[in-house]
């Protein structure tokens, strides 16, 4: 599993026409959005497995959605609003208003695309655990090693698209994690 094959599940079939529809954006401003905030939402888990209290959670919430498939008919925009949080804290709410302006589109639209991905991911990241017998102490290589390092700190691989989604937002230092949010997740 690496950051491509996430992009594509989340982005394959109609699922970025019926967001579109939803949120009432087009295609590409979808997409957008979802490549920018990839790298962060998966940095943001790397960071937060670095406690044993934090791996379990996030390891309890993989296997919660693990039956969770790509289909936006029946994602829970609740409870990807919940997992948001969560995963960035209480720093959600900046998170969504610096993706929205990056991507020009509105906060409800960057926030109903991040709501309805969510449960997604992590139902493809419960599968990738669950696939490759990760356990809970191996979630933080698992995520860096789908930014493209392995270490416990997220990197984004040298070219490619690890590279590339990494700064989407700014990434001065090279460390995977978007500038605007880095300082957030300290």
């Amino acid at each position: 599993m690496d950051l491509n094959s996430i992009l594509g599940a989340l982005t394959a079939g109609s699922a970025v026409n019926d967001m579109g529809k939803q949120f009432n954006m087009n295609s590409n401003q979808v997409n957008s959005v979802i490549t920018s905030a990839l790298p962060t939402l998966i940095g943001a888990m790397q960071k937060n497995t670095a406690t044993e209290s934090g791996a379990s959670s996030l390891a309890g919430a993989l296997a919660s959605h693990l039956g969770d498939g790509i289909n936006l008919n029946s994602a829970n925009l609740l409870d990807g609003s919940k997992i948001l949080g969560h995963i960035l804290g209480g720093n959600s709410d900046s998170f969504i208003s610096a993706l929205a302006k990056k991507n020009g589109v509105s906060t409800n639209q960057a926030g109903g695309i991040l709501s309805a991905i969510l449960p997604m991911l992590l139902g493809l990241l419960g599968k990738g655990q669950k696939s490759n017998n990760v356990g809970i102490g191996g979630l933080g290589g698992m995520l860096g090693a789908i930014l493209g390092g392995g270490s416990a700190k997220p990197q984004a691989s040298g070219g490619g698209l690890g590279s590339l989604l990494g700064g989407a937002m700014g990434d001065k230092n090279n460390n995977g994690i978007p500038d605007i949010i880095e300082g957030f997740m300290k």
